[in-house]
């Protein structure tokens, strides 16, 4: 448990930086050494159902010692707020500084060099980010490179050395993830490949999808290219993560080795132009008001370009609607289907337990849908509805 310590005796929180995963991120102070800190507050009566999730971040980043990933100083409680100390990082998120414009190749080169060491560090700990964006890479003042956001991170054990949880945010997620496949480390691979794109273009691939279609399109579809006037070795870079097959990306270590890193990276300090030119950017008069998703000064592009769907990072949902999915849809998509399709089926149930990962709920209006259109209707008929109601109901919950 936390220090039963006031921590507004021991930090003086300053202005609001951003909105993190479960809670407001401030700039504050150490008042015992004046060193400029992060202060995470989450409500914990308002996160009730969030709180495994804020303890395996505290949990993880408590393990981790590591110049590539955000370190944490410690936890306070007051009252029902949860205060979470940890590095300030001045320099914002990758995603703040996209804002002023897309990189070049030795910026990217130069920043996925910094990602791929702190994905190289937790993958040797057994530990899975789970959500690796632009929004979740920090930079210090000095151009420092360190990931952010362990909200959904996960842990490998020796005896589960494959996940199934169904984690992370749409647009970088791999296919086995979505699928609910047993995964692995190489699930950070394909997002690093995705924020390559997204660092190269500005946005990462399918942004102007619907996020609840991408869902459905990455396992089905060929893996995202990088297009448009770049080098042969960043599309080499990018091709090579966005395999579809897990076994045959290539780890964090043999990324570092790659030509496109080795050719384009530079010292990290010149990253510092970038952020030079989001504060020029700023000073001219663009808007800075959107929200963030990370420990840092982000946006949220996703939010910001539909805000009717709040759909940032997806987190594991508790097992009661697994129960109806296993049990009622099964049964429903039984009487609907003739036997010879369950081929079929098992393909929809999957979308299925997507839609109510996403949208919780959904099942028991799917069923209820479903039962009404079945007496009125033919089972042709149905078929087709079924499926259009399933997207239209998740794009207006």
């Amino acid at each position: 448990p936390p220090p039963s310590i006031d921590p507004e005796e021991l930090f003086t929180k300053l202005d609001r930086i951003g909105k993190g995963s479960f809670g407001e991120v401030f700039k504050g102070i150490d008042n015992r050494t004046q060193s400029v800190v992060a202060i995470k507050t989450i409500d914990l009566e308002e996160a009730e159902d969030e709180i495994e999730d804020i303890q395996q971040e505290i949990t993880v980043l408590s393990q981790c010692d590591s110049p590539y990933i955000t370190k944490y100083y410690g936890s306070y409680l007051k009252g029902s707020k949860l205060w979470i100390i940890m590095e300030y990082l001045g320099g914002g998120s990758a995603l703040d500084l996209l804002r002023a414009g897309p990189f070049d190749e030795h910026e990217i080169a130069t920043m996925l060099k910094e990602i791929l060491k702190g994905l190289d560090y937790l993958h040797s700990e057994k530990k899975i980010h789970r959500d690796i964006k632009a929004a979740n890479v920090l930079l210090s003042e000095h151009g420092q490179v360190k990931l952010a956001d362990f909200g959904v991170a996960g842990q490998l054990t020796d005896t589960q050395i494959k996940r199934e949880t169904f984690v992370g945010t749409p647009f970088w997620m791999a296919p086995e993830v979505i699928q609910q496949s047993a995964y692995d480390s190489k699930a950070d691979i394909w997002s690093l490949g995705i924020t390559a794109i997204e660092l190269a273009k500005g946005e990462p691939p399918n942004s102007d999808m619907h996020p609840m279609r991408v869902l459905f399109h990455i396992p089905k579809s060929a893996p995202p290219v990088l297009s448009g006037d770049f080098s042969k070795s960043f599309k080499e870079f990018t091709e090579s993560c966005l395999n579809k097959d897990p076994a045959f990306r290539p780890t964090a270590k043999e990324l570092l080795k790659h030509k496109f890193i080795v050719k384009h990276c530079k010292k990290t300090s010149y990253l510092s132009e970038l952020i030079d030119r989001y504060r020029r950017w700023k000073e001219e008069g663009h808007s800075d008001s959107s929200s963030d998703d990370s420990d840092g000064e982000s946006s949220n592009k996703e939010n910001s370009q539909s805000p009717e769907w709040s759909f940032t990072t997806v987190r594991k949902k508790k097992t009661e609607g697994r129960k109806v999915l296993n049990g009622t849809v099964s049964t429903v998509c039984v009487c609907v289907y003739h036997s010879e399709q369950r081929l079929a089926i098992e393909e929809l149930e999957r979308n299925i337990r997507l839609a109510e990962d996403v949208c919780p709920g959904i099942t028991d209006r799917m069923v209820t849908h479903i039962i009404f259109l079945f007496i009125s209707f033919s089972h042709h008929y149905l078929s087709c509805l079924l499926f259009s109601f399933l997207i239209g109901s998740v794009s207006n919950p």
